[in-house]
């Protein structure tokens, strides 16, 4: 009995001598001095230029590691009364886009036109202005004046038309359009010779009908007058807007 009880005691022994192993282990590194070895730095790049590194300290007296801010990258700062350098300037794209985003945010435009019309043929030229849109997005009022003048016939025009341009862009960003609106013509004829002289002045009011493009401010257009003879039948037009 008494061997027995021998035996289960030199195994208490060998089991607490196995367990005490990892403390003692633990006990000897804690009695050397604790050490904090800081990570590499961590740099922080902005897209303006500037940037700058983080680097870890050694921790407070609570453990909270505080993090260092490094002066050397970051850029230096304008002397006193020396001005910043400028900025560079936008590219041409963008200045392009700008000027196209203010001119259509405009709600009137002012233009002119020229031109030749046919049956009779006459030589035009005249001036136009663009309100809208109105109503719809699409829809513009445009009225215009045209100035006519030919071998027989001189003529002058006050058109008011509307044009719908379309939500479609075709060869090289042509906004097709179409319209149609009355027109108030004042037709003068007339011709003379050694002893012979004719003149003859016509008003007509007319109905025009129209097809046209445009781009950016640049636009070509074509218009039949409707009930207005002797008015030109046909007239092929090209013009600019301001």
């Amino acid at each position: 009995m008494s061997t027995a009880r021998s035996n289960y005691f030199y195994a208490f022994l060998i089991l607490l001598a196995i367990a005490w192993l990892p403390v003692g282990a633990i006990a000897q590194n804690g009695s050397s001095s604790t050490s904090f070895q800081p990570t590499a730095p961590i740099k922080f790049s902005s897209p303006f230029g500037s940037s700058f590194s983080v680097t870890g300290s050694l921790p407070n007296n609570d453990g909270t590691l505080m993090a260092e801010k490094d002066a050397a990258d970051l850029p230096e700062a304008p002397a006193a009364g020396q001005q910043p350098p400028p900025a560079a300037p936008p590219p041409p794209p963008v200045h392009k886009v700008t000027s196209q985003i203010q001119y259509e945010a405009r709600r009137w435009h002012v233009g002119g036109r020229i031109g030749n019309a046919f049956s009779p043929e006459l030589f035009m030229f005249g001036l136009q202005s663009q309100f809208g849109p109105i109503f719809a997005r699409q829809l513009l009022f445009r009225p215009n004046a045209d100035f006519s003048f030919g071998e027989l016939t001189d003529m002058f025009a006050l058109d008011l038309e509307g044009a719908y341009f379309l939500r479609t862009v075709v060869y090289r960003e042509w906004t097709p359009y179409f319209g149609m609106g009355p027109s108030l013509n004042f037709i003068h004829q007339g011709t003379s010779a050694s002893d012979v002289s004719f003149s003859d002045f016509t008003y007509k009011t007319g109905f025009n009908v129209l097809v046209g493009g445009q781009k950016g401010r640049t636009f070509i257009e074509m218009k039949t007058a409707l009930w207005s003879g002797p008015a030109p039948v046909l007239r092929l037009l090209v013009g600019y807007n301001f």
